[in-house]
């Protein structure tokens, strides 16, 4: 998987994959991948998700700390 993705982009590759492939897609990918099934899972919420307003993404609140 690439590695050039962050942990949210490998959940949500991981996620998109595992819907294209269908019934078995989740167990597959993750034996494939090596991530949890409950990452993918989250991977799958993040995609449902509204999408981040543009020029907000990795934006931290304002006093948040890295």
């Amino acid at each position: 998987m690439g590695c050039k993705l962050d942990e949210r982009g490998r959940r949500m590759f991981a996620a998109a994959e595992a819907s294209t492939a269908g019934w078995g897609g989740l167990a597959a990918v993750s034996r494939i991948t090596g991530l949890a099934r409950s990452t993918i899972n989250r991977g799958q919420d993040d995609l449902d998700a509204i999408p981040l307003s543009r020029g907000r993404f990795g934006v931290l609140a304002a006093g948040a700390r890295r």
